[in-house]
Parts: C-alpha cells; sequence; structure tokens
C-alpha cells in the first residue's frame, strides 16, 4: 500500500513540478538515473505511521559499509552495498556508472591520489514493500591531497537518493543518484 501511495506522491510531483520545466517529460521513476529534485523531497517522503524499524535498520546498516569501504580503500567491500546489476549515476565528471564491476573501478581510480572520509547525515528511509525501498541520505565528503598537494583538501556536500531491492536476507541498492547540494569547495587539483 505504501508503494502505491509514494508512486501517486511521484506522479503527482512530476505532473505539478516536471510538466512546467520539461514539456511531456515521463514521470519520476525510482529506478531512473534522473535524481528527483530536493525540493520535492519533502512532499513525497511522509512521516509513516507504522515504519518498518527492522528493514530500516538493516538498511541503515549497510548504508554504513559505504564510506568505510570508500574511506578504507576497499572498494571490493561495496558488493556487501550494491546489487551486482546496480546503475549509480554519480553526476559529473563520473555520470552513470553500470554495473557493480564498473562502479567499483571508476571509484578506485577516481580517488588512487586522494584519502578520504565520508561522513552520512541526515537520513529518511522509506519501506515501499517487503522487497523495495526508497532512502534519501545527505552526505559530507572530504577529499584529503597527498604528495605535493598534502594539505589541501576538496569538501563535496549532497545526497545519495538509493532505491532499495532485498535480496535473500540482506537489502542492497540497485540504482543511486548523486546530487551535489553546491559547488565542489577546494582545490580540485588533487585529484590530478
Amino acid at each position: 500500500m505504501r508503494l502505491r501511495a509514494l508512486l501517486a506522491v511521484l506522479l503527482g510531483v512530476a505532473h505539478t513540478s516536471l510538466a512546467t520545466s520539461v514539456p511531456s517529460s515521463p514521470s519520476i521513476n525510482l529506478t531512473s538515473t534522473m535524481p528527483i529534485s530536493p525540493f520535492d523531497l519533502p512532499a513525497m517522503l511522509p512521516v509513516p505511521s507504522q515504519p518498518d524499524l527492522s528493514a530500516s535498520e538493516l538498511i541503515r546498516t549497510t548504508l554504513g559499509h559505504y564510506p568505510l569501504s570508500i574511506d578504507g580503500k576497499n572498494f571490493e567491500a561495496l558488493a556487501l552495498v550494491f546489487t551486482a546489476d546496480a546503475v549509480a549515476n554519480y553526476s559529473a565528471p563520473l555520470d552513470v556508472l553500470t554495473p557493480l564491476a564498473t562502479i567499483q573501478a571508476v571509484l578506485a581510480s577516481s580517488l588512487e591520489k586522494v584519502t578520504t572520509q565520508h561522513s552520512l547525515g541526515t537520513q529518511v528511509i522509506e519501506v515501499l514493500s517487503e522487497s523495495e525501498a526508497f532512502s534519501v541520505t545527505y552526505y559530507t565528503a572530504t577529499h584529503f591531497g597527498m604528495g605535493v598537494y598534502e594539505g589541501e583538501i576538496v569538501v563535496a556536500y549532497g545526497q545519495y537518493q538509493d532505491y532499495w531491492v532485498r535480496q535473500h536476507q540482506s537489502w542492497k541498492i540497485q540504482n543511486r543518484n548523486l546530487v551535489y547540494m553546491g559547488p565542489l569547495i577546494g582545490n580540485t587539483s588533487i585529484f590530478t
């Protein structure tokens, strides 16, 4: 029932907000590589009267492995977080990556010249059914330069919009959209 209610809200939001900016645009799709506007999210994600706390906690714990994997440069461990056929839109310059092996390889390559600290903040998890969920999680990603760039940083502020599926007894991200909430701050030369 929650899935139907969320889809009804999504269709309403898509009709109201997207119709004015993109003529004859398709409805919002949780598995699309088009992020949902941060301005539309509050209306889309109501506070559930009976949240599925068990599923929410499993999703939250799984998502916690993402910064541990990235900051620890253990990109193979991303298999704990993403499905094998995951699609992740990391926005420019990485853009859309799929499947998991590509996500792992591109993230490893793009973060090779820096160390990182990813902090997860505000989070809303909407369990849509026994096998589907959607979450929005704010993040701050700090990238620390190495070598000649030691002491230089780049900070990214944004949110992860994740569509989750239940596989066996665990939850994994099938689709991710990264939304930058502002420009990168710092010396982007640290990535070279």
